[in-house]
């Protein structure tokens, strides 16, 4: 089973950045990530639209693991989920995690397991410092 990223913000710059460098660090073919930051005009913003024609455009057997920085962002992830079909909405999780961190262990953890709970446990872990 693949796994799709879809990293949301309001900046398009910030989630091209953060695929930039998964990309750079990950190996997995079964791994796919989608830059969906800013608005269809690429403004500030984000929109769900751009989320479900995501999902659309990926194989049918994908698994979402979906990553969202603040507010509407976050909103529209939600938004979306509810546009998916039924089908889609099944495969479609919605990560509390930090964007960057967590969306950087999933892409790890998903070059290694396709269990997608083993996924958003080493996301969720990864925004955790330890710093005293």
């Amino acid at each position: 089973m693949k796994t799709s990223l879809l990293l949301l913000s309001h900046s398009k710059e910030i989630t091209d950045g953060i695929k930039k460098m998964i990309e750079q660090m990950q190996t997995s073919n079964d791994v796919s990530i989608y830059s969906l930051g800013g608005t269809v005009d690429n403004e500030i913003g984000s929109d769900p639209i751009k989320i479900v024609d995501a999902v659309n455009e990926a194989d049918e057997e994908d698994q979402f693991l979906v990553f969202a920085d603040i507010g509407s962002a976050i909103m529209n992830a939600e938004m979306a989920q509810d546009m998916l079909e039924e089908e889609q909405q099944k495969r479609y999780y919605l990560v509390d995690a930090p964007l960057v961190e967590g969306a950087f262990a999933a892409a790890i953890t998903a070059s290694t397991t396709s269990d997608v709970q083993q996924m958003i446990s080493e996301a969720q872990k990864a925004g955790e410092k330890d710093w005293s």
